[in-house]
């Protein structure tokens, strides 16, 4: 405030060395002024261009971020898909490994009970056999129907035939000689 009034006091009142003088000081003041002016207009253009950058970079990362997470919201349906199918895979697996343990069950019985067909059929086989010659014929007839060469034969019921006219041969005090 004083200055003004000092400057106003010398414009109005002031010799031509003082009016010469602010001349002076106005000129330089105007320079400064302008420079400073100047210095602000490049510095507010690179702060607009700074700005523009930002904006720019920042727009490219905000589109990069949404790329991401829609890969990456594609990535979790796609394993969220898989997860499911695998889950149903196993619980499919599940089943049928119960289905199988079942079916073996049933197997297991169905052999056993086979197997006590098979030595009810050997004890219809060699039924009324009471002497050594008797027991080689009937195990020569049997060998003839049941060798897995014949086109109905069984290795199986060979095998039970075998031992059961061992166990018959020992009964009888015989050699097991074919």
């Amino acid at each position: 405030m004083e200055e003004r009034r000092n400057i106003e006091e010398i414009i109005l009142n002031g010799t031509e060395d003082e009016l010469a003088q602010l001349r002076l000081w106005l000129f330089k003041e105007s320079v400064r002024l302008e420079n400073q002016e100047s210095a602000l207009e490049d510095r507010y253009a690179r702060l607009e261009a700074d700005e523009r950058a930002f904006k720019e970079r920042r727009d490219a990362l905000e589109r990069k971020l949404e790329n991401a997470s829609k890969k990456l919201d594609a990535d979790k349906a796609l394993f969220e898909q898989r997860l499911h199918i695998l889950n149903n895979g196993y619980a499919q697996l599940n089943m049928d490994k119960k289905k199988l343990e079942a079916e073996f069950v049933r197997l297991e019985r169905e052999k056993t009970y086979q197997r006590q067909n098979e030595y009810d059929a050997l004890d219809l086989m060699f039924r009324g056999v009471d002497s050594a010659l008797t027991l080689k014929k009937r195990y020569k007839d049997l060998m003839k129907m049941f060798h897995p060469d014949n086109v109905a034969g069984d290795e199986e019921m060979v095998q039970l035939i075998n031992a059961e006219y061992a166990a018959l041969c020992r009964q009888f005090n015989i050699s097991v000689i074919n």
